[in-house]
């Protein structure tokens, strides 16, 4: 009895550490991603698990997979609550812009590709755009 009790014990034990031990998803707070202001939008931002995960529900495989074309960025901005970058396709006629928004207090995105003086826009919020004018001017929705 005394030895069944033992084992009981070490198992329980072993069991607890194994659990505890065992590394837990690291899950990043939306206001956690103001740390990119200054910093360029690469491949790093853009696989960040609160921009990755909403931006591939929301854009189809090719619009996903065209993110990486645009490679000629400038630092990301922070208006308000809200992260902004903007980058374009390097030597596109017609010029070719993306701009991503992030909203550093519910982790909602927005995103728009430009060709031209068109423009595709898609995000998190059922697609509406209700964000500051000071935003809405800076990714080229208002003047």
């Amino acid at each position: 009895m005394k030895k069944t009790k033992t084992w009981v014990t070490l198992l329980g034990g072993a069991l607890l550490v194994s659990i505890t031990a065992y590394p837990q998803e690291r899950r990043t707070q939306p206001h956690a991603m103001a740390k990119w202001v200054g910093k360029y939008p690469d491949a790093k931002f853009f696989n960040q698990p609160l921009i990755k995960k909403p931006l591939r529900r929301i854009l189809s495989k090719a619009d996903y997979d065209s993110i990486g074309s645009y490679y000629l960025m400038v630092p990301i901005k922070r208006i308000e609550d809200y992260l902004v970058t903007a980058s374009t396709i390097k030597y596109s006629d017609p010029q070719e812009d993306l701009h991503l928004v992030f909203n550093l207090k519910d982790g909602a995105v927005y995103i728009i590709f430009w060709k031209e003086k068109q423009h595709r826009k898609f995000s998190t919020k059922d697609n509406q755009f209700n964000l500051p004018d000071e935003v809405l001017i800076e990714i080229g929705l208002e003047e």
